[in-house]
């Protein structure tokens, strides 16, 4: 039934739709919680507001308030406004100052990072527990860029794998998108308002490659981050630009060994997510060579981690046919075709990692498993016994 609410279906095949959820309790109104219009609110609170408003921008003045930043001061250089620098803290935290570019940078960095813990519902879904599923962040974003939420429906209630809709209100009227549509809707207008302030040249120091090889090199993955963490929101931008296009294959790898290792930190401190987006990113700029082939490799390990095999056996393909090792790839390959219960490659590949002594005790569970699935079907498959035995 939800999936007719994402389809042009008609106004009568949703409105039938939206009643047999309803009955189901799959249905909630938020309208009485939604906040729409409060950053105008906030905004007679604040002194000098336009002002600041005017040196910032209305929204980026909304995102430090989401993000609870507490803004100091705004120094402007009147000779180049570009130069223009942003005192601030966060909570009791020491004062920060950085170039006005590089706090909105920030800024969007943090406001697209929103990791919400999973909300556990049953039907019927009430109110308060459908803001829950939204998170305080998408429910403060929404309004500013004109988005009224409206409802949400469950589609699935199963715990492991729950689904979401969102309904809301824009300017093309009312729509329904899946939750994490509306999600990536949110955060490619937050991108744009990042885009459309660039006021300089683009400048990136890829000497912090080095600095960032030697920190991964004694396991500081915290310096890592420190060193790099504001190479993201800056290469989501160039990447787009005629400056982007026209950089030289050595400024493309050491661009992607930079996300690779800020990608590889991440995962160390659990952001897998974020992990994710940076080696995409780093697809953007590097799609074959060895560079290419370690993004590759990078995204399909860590969707073998996030249990996505199907999704996994592309990214480990396209890795293999640029000329990563096999025992890196090939009993990857061979757990994700068994993740999909295609059982024919995945002994294949299975059986050749264990002839070869690539597999781990991840693998040799699969390729028990494999081996018995085959018996079970009445087929025969050669054993290979590593060599030397």
């Amino acid at each position: 039934m939800a999936d007719l609410l994402l389809k042009q279906a008609g106004p009568a095949v949703h409105a039938a739709a939206l009643d047999l959820l309803e009955r189901h309790g799959a249905v909630v109104s938020i309208a009485s919680l939604r906040l729409d219009g409060w950053f105008e609110k906030i905004a007679t609170h604040i002194e000098n507001f336009p002002r600041i408003a005017e040196l910032l921008g209305e929204r980026f003045l909304a995102y430090s308030i989401i993000l609870g930043l507490s803004l100091r001061s705004v120094i402007v250089d009147p000779l180049s406004p570009s130069n223009t620098t942003i005192e601030f803290s966060v909570t009791d935290e020491a004062i920060q100052t950085l170039p006005l570019g590089e706090f909105r940078v920030r800024l969007v960095q943090a406001v697209l990072h929103d990791p919400r813990a999973p909300v556990h519902i049953e039907l019927p879904i009430k109110p308060e527990e459908a803001v829950g599923v939204l998170g305080g962040r998408i429910m403060l974003l929404g309004p500013l860029f004109g988005l009224s939420i409206e409802s949400v429906v469950v589609a699935s209630a199963d715990p492991e794998a729950p689904r979401y809709l969102v309904g809301y209100f824009s300017e093309g009227g009312f729509s329904f998108l899946e939750l994490r549509q509306f999600e990536e809707l949110l955060r490619a207008k937050v991108r744009r308002d990042l885009a459309g302030t660039w006021e300089q040249p683009f400048k990136l120091d890829l000497g912090l490659v080095d600095k960032a090889r030697t920190a991964a090199s004694l396991g500081d993955m915290d310096g890592v981050i420190a060193t790099l963490e504001a190479w993201p929101g800056l290469l989501s931008i160039l990447h787009r630009t005629q400056v982007g296009q026209d950089l030289e294959s050595e400024q493309r790898d050491a661009i992607a060994e930079g996300l690779l290792l800020l990608g590889r930190a991440f995962e160390r401190r659990e952001r897998e997510s974020w992990s994710e987006e940076l080696y995409r990113l780093g697809l953007q700029y590097v799609k074959e060579g060895p560079w290419g082939a370690l993004l590759y490799q990078g995204l399909g390990e860590l969707m073998m981690r996030k249990e996505r095999p199907g999704e996994a056996i592309g990214v480990l393909r396209r890795a293999q046919a640029l000329g990563r090792p096999e025992n890196e790839v090939v009993p990857l390959l061979g757990r994700a075709f068994f993740g999909v219960d295609k059982i024919v490659p995945a002994a294949a590949f299975l059986e050749q990692a264990a002839l070869r002594g690539w597999l781990d005790a991840l693998g040799e569970r699969s390729l028990r498993s494999t081996r018995d699935r085959l018996v079970q079907a009445g087929l025969e498959w050669p054993v290979l016994e590593p060599k030397g035995n």
